[in-house]
């Protein structure tokens, strides 16, 4: 028996995702390097003629059934890393938005010169196989993808935008002036000490004046100011004003590295949101080298590529926290970047949603201290926490007493535990990371077990496992072996098994299960019950399942019953969680209540608990275990 060191542990995930985003970091760095490098020796052509591929117009073809222009074959292959999304790995595509002409001089010139990004794209793949996107956005206007996919515009995006703006209603007169004239004020607050530039924009239906007085009071003369009055004015003068905010870094070649707070994957989002992942990006700003252009400070456009904030969080083992236990990260502003009870989503009729403030929720929001004095089961949290360095990121853990402090350590022969781990009503947690599949494709299409197993029987020697996590496993298979034997026999012998019982499993701290099912598919009422869809009663990468935790919770001797109850009007209560001494019972009480009578058996005294919430209007049930 070990106890826990929370502080100790903490930095040590804290330093292993400093390494992880240290190994990105250093991807985007070789992509910015590739692009300064590649546009200084580039000379600008105005008659370039050049063809690429087109993230739009890929494998699309004509009526003649030939490729059309920008488009052609563009092999794609489903990738299990990158979410069985069709991808090409060899090569990256070009996405231009709709209101920029695909084969402007500009844009060309942008493309041809940062072809050279493929061979970094996919080197730094090979140094880095956890990456997933890699990308360069041009401050001509195009974006460079890697690896590449076909990009479709979201219909359902589309129609529910312009239902949002068929509903705006105009009412009242804009006071433009004066939220000028506050918007300067406030600025002119908080710019001492700050070395940033800043700017106010602001966007409206339509101005009847160009408020000249306010600037020449407030930005006169070293600044500027520029009145947009036409769609086809836009890129032109946004584009300048992000040469002029950007001058300073790029005269004094500040290649500052940025990362943004949780954001959700849009293709995964659209696409299969029940995989949704929240991601973390970081980029770097691009500059030309070329000596002509320095004094001007030009910003040749952005690198950056995308985190999985789920494969961070896999550094923060569930195991090593206990069952209780768990991992949560912050930003320099303090919001949640991760976090077991962050829900990023709700429902809206059978559509999921991301809510508006998904990524601005303060820790406060999702970490509170309980005082109420009925709860059946109070824990008592100890809360460890570090900066990961060279990030904006801190990483804090959370250890329950009593579970949470303790680990128990077994040992037994790899033989022995291969023997027991491969027995039929054996899984293990597939979410949980025993060995790393994701670092070279080959592994790729392992199960966990599968990896497993072919570990420690010196088929796949160059996996990379948790040593500390296999030795719980194999442990928690020998110990446990009896129960196999148990249960067949019970199902060898029919009158051994009571009637409507469907499913005995169990389940240990290293995400072990045994299952054994009594009754076939076609018979089964619960079958979405411990299913992979079933993610609340299975071990994830969140949490140890349901069941397991309430029943931790409690005492020994004490029994946890999993009751969902059925409702005539709204089709299902939530699952409620019934508790239960050997000497205690349940009996029906005025209104259908259902009421708990517990016998303390120190001193015989009883007292009722009236759970008034679980009034059953329909029907009336008695349980006794006395």
């Amino acid at each position: 028996m070990q106890e826990v060191d929370g502080l100790k542990m903490v930095k040590e995930f804290a330093e292993e995702m400093e390494n992880m985003l240290g190994r990105k970091m250093k991807s985007v760095k070789r992509m910015a390097e590739t692009v300064e490098d590649a546009d200084f020796f580039h000379e600008y052509n105005a008659t370039l003629e050049f063809d690429y591929y087109n993230s739009m117009m890929i494998n699309t073809l004509d009526e003649d059934g030939n490729s059309v222009e920008l488009g052609g074959e563009f092999p794609l292959e489903e990738n299990e890393h990158f979410n069985k999304l069709p991808v090409s790995t060899q090569q990256s595509v070009i996405q231009v938005p709709t209101n920029v002409y695909n084969k402007d001089t500009d844009i060309l010139n942008g493309v041809f010169m940062s072809e050279a990004l493929n061979e970094v794209f996919t080197s730094n793949f090979e140094k880095d196989p956890t990456l997933t996107w890699q990308y360069f956005g041009s401050s001509t206007g195009f974006f460079r993808l890697y690896p590449g996919t076909l990009v479709q515009a979201d219909l359902d995006n589309r129609e529910h935008f312009k239902l949002l703006v068929e509903e705006l209603q105009v009412k009242g007169e804009g006071k433009v002036k004066k939220a000028i004239k506050e918007s300067f004020k406030i600025l002119n607050e908080v710019w001492r000490g700050s070395l940033c530039n800043q700017a106010i924009m602001l966007i409206t239906d339509g101005a009847m004046e160009d408020f000249q007085q306010v600037f020449e009071e407030f930005n006169w003369p070293e600044r500027y100011y520029t009145h947009i009055s036409t769609l086809a004015d836009v890129q032109e003068n946004v584009m300048e004003y992000l040469h002029v905010l950007s001058r300073p870094m790029v005269i004094n070649h500040e290649h500052d590295i940025i990362w943004t707070e949780a954001y959700m994957d849009s293709v995964l989002f659209n696409t299969q949101a029940e995989s949704l992942l929240l991601m973390t990006s970081v980029a770097m700003p691009v500059f030309s080298k070329k000596e002509e252009t320095l004094s001007h400070g030009i910003l040749l456009g952005v690198v950056g590529t995308d985190v999985p904030l789920k494969e961070l969080m896999r550094l923060a083992p569930r195991y090593k926290l206990g069952v209780h236990g768990y991992a949560f990260l912050n930003t320099n502003n303090g919001y949640i970047l991760s976090h077991p009870d962050l829900r990023p989503l709700y429902k809206d009729g059978k559509k999921l949603k991301p809510k508006p403030n998904y990524n601005s929720v303060d820790l406060s929001e999702v970490e509170w201290e309980d005082t109420e004095d009925k709860r059946v089961v109070f824990l008592k949290n100890e809360y460890f926490y570090t900066t990961i360095n060279e990030t904006p990121f801190s990483l804090g853990i959370v250890l329950t007493k009593g579970h949470g402090k303790n680990v128990f350590i077994g040992n037994v022969s790899v033989e022995e535990g291969l023997h027991d781990l491969t027995a039929s009503d054996v899984t293990i947690a597939n979410e949980w990371t025993y060995c790393e599949t994701d670092i070279d494709p080959h592994h790729r299409k392992l199960t966990q077990f599968q990896a497993v197993v072919q570990y420690l029987t010196g088929k796949e020697p160059d996996l990379e496992c948790d040593e500390r996590l296999l030795q719980h496993t194999l442990f928690d298979a020998v110990v446990t072996a009896p129960m196999e034997a148990y249960w067949t026999a019970l199902l060898l012998n029919a009158s051994g098994i009571d009637g409507g019982v469907e499913t005995a499993f169990l389940g240990t701290r290293s995400g072990l299960m045994r299952i054994i099912r009594y009754v076939g598919a076609e018979k089964r009422v619960a079958k979405k019950f411990l299913s992979p869809t079933d993610k609340e009663n299975i071990f994830t990468l969140d949490h140890f399942p349901v069941w397991y935790r309430r029943a931790a919770e409690n005492p020994s001797g004490r029994f946890l019953y999993y009751v969902p109850i059925e409702d005539s009007t709204q089709g299902k209560y939530p699952a409620q969680y019934f508790f239960f001494f050997p000497c205690s019972g349940w009996q029906v009480c005025d209104c259908g209540h259902v009421c708990y009578s517990l016998c303390e058996q120190k001193d015989s005294s009883c007292w009722r608990y009236d759970f008034s919430w679980l009034c059953l209007s329909l029907f009336f049930f008695y349980i006794s275990l006395c």
